[in-house]
């Protein structure tokens, strides 16, 4: 956006010039090209049978209803469901069982939800602080699942949203997490409130996989629902995890898309 203001400053300036316009309305369709290529992907290819399938969502404290969310995500046909923001009446597992048959549910504390088909074991609290903030600024749950028959583990995240916090340990904490936990199938699932070409996103990228990156389809930014220009919900896997296609649900039920994803657990 910066260029493009650039160029068209540059253009007006010189109007009269034909050549010096040429050039920079080329740079500003070059940035946009650019642009299109990162945040949109042509259909993936179809997962295979036994393909399971991620829904991780942010769904807003409730303030479109509850019960239209809950039919959301049934259509969505998922083999585990990842909610950060489920306050209220969404922080009771009777809530979601009732209205998603099959599943069973758990909650996490702090707004997080976690729903499968297949067995939760196990559930481990955590929060990230630092010395000048005096709530948390990263609040995480690592969750132990069987889906299939077959162990893995979910890391699901809800990092602080104020503008002027410092990320970098928030990332520095989920590479630790990332690297004890990588004995297991681990998929990362978080609104980061940070976008995901940021430097300290970068940091994910030598133990982890965005599902996007890897099978996106679609258009990837996930908020605000409305007119999506950042990308902070996202998903990740360790090398134990396959990702065949993601993508993003549209939604008027949150202010954040739900990010969809197929996968397989490699041996």
């Amino acid at each position: 956006m910066i260029v493009g203001a650039i160029v068209c400053t540059v253009s007006l300036r010189y109007r009269y010039d034909c050549r010096i316009t040429a050039t920079c309305l080329l740079v500003l369709e070059m940035q946009v090209v650019l642009w299109g290529l990162q945040v949109f992907r042509c259909p993936a290819e179809e997962p295979p049978a036994n393909a399971s399938r991620f829904v991780f969502w942010n769904v807003c404290r409730g303030n479109f209803g509850y019960d239209s969310t809950a039919r959301t995500l049934l259509e969505f046909d998922a083999d585990v469901i990842a909610l950060v923001e489920a306050t209220e009446q969404a922080e009771y597992p009777d809530f979601w069982t009732e209205r998603l048959p099959g599943y069973s549910a758990m909650r996490l504390g702090s707004g997080m939800m976690i729903l499968c088909r297949g067995e939760i074991l196990a559930m481990q609290p955590g929060n990230v602080t630092v010395a000048d903030e005096p709530e948390a600024v990263c609040r995480y749950r690592t969750i132990s699942l069987r889906v299939g028959g077959v162990p893995m583990r979910v890391l699901l995240m809800d990092v602080k949203s104020h503008p002027l916090m410092f990320r970098k340990p928030a990332f520095v904490r989920i590479g630790e997490l990332a690297d004890s936990l990588a004995d297991q199938p681990l998929i990362v699932a978080a609104d980061f409130n940070t976008p995901i070409n940021s430097v300290w996103v970068d940091c994910l990228r030598s133990r982890l996989t965005n599902s996007y990156e890897a099978a996106g389809e679609g258009y990837r930014e996930t908020w605000p629902t409305l007119l999506p220009v950042l990308c902070l919900d996202q998903v990740w896997g360790n090398d134990r995890i396959t990702w065949h296609r993601s993508y993003n649900g549209w939604s008027i039920r949150s202010d954040h898309r739900p990010v969809v994803t197929d996968f397989s657990i490699d041996p």
